[in-house]
């Protein structure tokens, strides 16, 4: 589009930019797509038909070849023996391929003057000088490894040697595996090396009619660009003689029928500007034109003739309008901030108190939705958690989410049980339910002592649980009703025993609902997915990381469904003191092990400590154990005490292994230098050096006829 308006054109640039101009660009355009297209399409049938050519080429020349080579030699026992070999290989001498230290793994091949590989590679060798082909070949596919190992490859220039292989598509591969044995069996690829290239190949088997490998010939068809381009230069010269003769006739055609009327409707609806900002109330600007063309234009004016009589009712009403909805997006963004206040919304709610860590967040799908999520202190002891979901959406969800939300805390604040919290709910909500909608609710009171979650559900999403030392899985609880949605409803409760550490994730169904474009829901699959990605992190990271997994699945597709989230990190009591300890006694042999480090975890699974420095601790304790085991008692069998430790601030484990052994300490020799290569390294010292340095503080000293070596791991 040119930057100036139409008025400030000069007669030329008016020419140029004309309705008959751009006619005969448009003609000329698509007269050259027309042209293109019957290029392509030409084209198109004649590489199919000189494609088939190709195939029934090579098609033919590996089967005779085939015939040939198994009249000639034995090709099928040869195959089986390059098979075999290959099969037995490990993955690292696969790794050496195209190498002569790969190629020795072969060498009992006889493959000397005479031999069956050196009749078939000059057989083969033949048939490529006789035809019009490139390579002809005998290999065979292996299914394992998805790769095609060559027997025979006559190539005088880069040979490929008995054994070598080269990796293929697993779809090609099946396609010469599943041949039935009708039509030709061919595959068109392109490669990096060869480009373009047919293969067709013919199966040779064994007496037991197993395919033992593939007679394959290869014919590159770049030679079929050549006979392109003299036919597309003859199609594109007609092309350009047509287009030029369709434009001008078009372009004279629609200057007459098109181009001259709309300048006069345009010229009339100027006139109706400058009328209109004078304050002139004439309405006939249009209806005055003398267009009969019979067709759009025509319809054209008339429709602005009416459009221009309409638009003066139309300008009294849109004063109206604007006003009551600027009045309505005022009272929805008041709606907005009551709901949100509404909400429990300061976080961390209870900075006091140590045993938990919460975060939510609520997101509607309009201005107001009717999702929402509680939590409160029923007593000191005691925490109430809810999360619900409204049917419908807007203003009705709302009114309805906030009494229910009142009405929930209230019988759980008169000491009501999850069960009875529903019921009660149930029973006031269906009392004056005209609207006929209901709610869908979890609703959880978890005892701070002890960890104990005792919850209820009507009809709502399942929770979903990690332990502390597992990952996030659902916890399919048994449903009730829906409130709201029958009297006389009773729920049922179940109880769940969480221990320090665990994690709960309740949510509604905006999240696993979620949908892109595509209309592809988010999903369960996803929700873990992200769930475990950052199952170690506080409740807010799991829920911001979620909400960040959501938009970006959904991308720019609009909000369907209000979405929330509540997560609770439930880290127990502190013990007195700020430590506690445990210890275990066993005899020092190395037998003994698993139990010291099935009691170590048993611990560390109840601290929440995480996986990946369980498994550092683990690691350092076999290590400790073994060399106690082995060299702490040399005249007999004596005990060996394992102490478990927990510090809380900051969150550690200490790992203390006491011996009346030999005094030893693993601590004073130096580091292994493990820059140097096995053979000039120290032998020894390398499992204290890898305690030393997956462990935070380890420290060792001899005191009172026992060793002690103290291991320490933050998490």
């Amino acid at each position: 589009m040119p930057e100036k308006s139409v008025r400030e054109m000069s007669v030329l640039e008016r020419k140029h930019f004309s309705l008959a101009a751009k006619t005969f660009r448009a003609s000329a355009m698509g007269c050259a797509l027309l042209g293109l297209v019957a290029l392509i399409v030409g084209l198109g049938l004649y590489a199919l038909a000189l494609s088939g050519q190709y195939i029934r080429h090579a098609f033919d020349i590996a089967s005779y070849a085939s015939v040939s080579a198994t009249h000639g030699a034995d090709s099928v026992g040869l195959a089986e023996d390059v098979m075999t070999i290959y099969r037995g290989l490990s993955e690292a001498d696969r790794q050496k391929n195209g190498t002569q230290e790969y190629r020795d793994l072969f060498s009992s091949l006889n493959m000397e003057k005479g031999s069956d590989f050196d009749i078939l590679t000059h057989m083969l060798r033949t048939f490529v000088h006789n035809n019009d082909v490139d390579y002809v070949y005998l290999a065979m596919y292996d299914e394992d490894t998805c790769a095609m190992v060559y027997v025979v490859d006559p190539d005088e220039t880069e040979p490929m040697y008995p054994g070598e292989w080269e990796s293929v598509t697993r779809k090609g591969m099946r396609k010469f595996l599943d041949w039935d044995g009708t039509g030709m069996l061919y595959d068109i690829d392109r490669t990096e090396k060869y480009g373009w290239m047919c293969t067709a190949g013919v199966p040779l088997r064994n007496g037991e009619g197993e395919i033992c490998a593939f007679l394959l010939a290869d014919v590159t068809i770049s030679k079929m660009w050549a006979g392109m381009r003299s036919y597309a230069l003859q199609v594109t010269l007609a092309v350009l003689a047509i287009t030029a003769l369709v434009a001008y006739v078009l372009a004279r055609y629609m200057r007459k029928r098109i181009a001259e009327p709309v300048n006069a409707i345009a010229d009339a609806a100027v006139d109706y500007v400058r009328d209109k900002r004078a304050g002139e109330g004439s309405t006939d600007h249009f209806s005055r034109l003398d267009i009969h063309t019979g067709d759009e234009v025509e319809n054209l004016c008339l429709i602005m003739a009416d459009m221009e009589r309409d638009l003066t009712e139309i300008e009294n009403d849109l004063t109206a309008v604007t006003a009551e909805k600027e009045r309505i997006g005022t009272e929805l963004s008041l709606a907005k901030r009551i709901q949100a206040a509404m909400l429990p919304h300061i976080f961390p709610p209870f900075p006091d108190r140590k045993e938990i860590d919460i975060f939510a967040s609520m997101d509607p799908a309009k201005e107001v939705g009717g999702d929402f999520y509680d939590f409160f202190l029923i007593d000191a002891d005691h925490l109430g958690l809810v999360v619900a979901d409204v049917s419908g959406k807007g203003i009705p969800a709302a009114l309805y989410m906030m009494t229910t939300k009142i009405i929930l805390q209230s019988c759980a604040m008169l000491g009501s049980s999850p069960a009875e919290i529903l019921t009660k709910t149930n029973e006031a909500i269906c009392s004056n339910n005209q609207e006929e909608m209901f709610i869908t609710v979890w609703v959880g009171i978890l005892d701070l002592n002890t960890g104990e979650l005792t919850a209820a559900n009507a009809g709502h999403e399942y929770p979903i649980l990690k332990t502390p030392a597992g990952k996030f899985e659902v916890v399919k609880d048994k449903h009730g009703f829906v409130i709201g949605g029958m009297d006389g409803m009773k729920y049922r409760e179940y109880r769940m025993q969480l221990a320090p550490g665990a994690k709960l994730f309740l949510y509604t169904d905006g999240l696993p609902e979620a949908a892109d474009r595509e209309n592809r829901m988010f999903g369960m699959a996803r929700v873990l997915s992200a769930l475990n990605e950052t199952a170690d992190g506080s409740p807010r990271k799991i829920v911001e990381s979620m909400k960040n997994a959501v938009d970006l699945f959904v991308g720019d597709a609009e909000q369907f469904d209000d979405l929330t989230m509540l997560c609770v990190h439930y880290l127990g009591k502190e013990p007195e003191g700020g430590s506690r300890m445990k210890e275990l006694t066993l005899e020092a042999r190395v037998e003994n092990i698993g139990a010291a480090t099935d009691f170590v975890n048993s611990e560390l699974e109840a601290l929440g400590c995480p996986m990946k420095e369980q498994t550092q601790i683990d690691v350092a304790l076999d290590e400790v154990l073994a060399n106690v085991a082995s060299y702490a008692y040399p005249d007999g069998i004596g005990e060996v005490t394992v102490r478990l430790e927990a510090e809380a601030d900051p969150r550690a484990a200490v790992i203390t292994i006491l011996d009346r052994g030999i005094p030893f300490d693993p601590l004073k020799n130096d580091d292994p230098d493990v820059t140097l290569s096995l053979e000039e390294r120290e032998i020894g010292g390398l499992g204290v050096f890898l305690v030393k340095k997956t462990m935070d503080e380890v420290s060792y000293e001899h005191r009172d006829g026992k060793n002690i070596l103290r291991l320490k791991k933050k998490f």
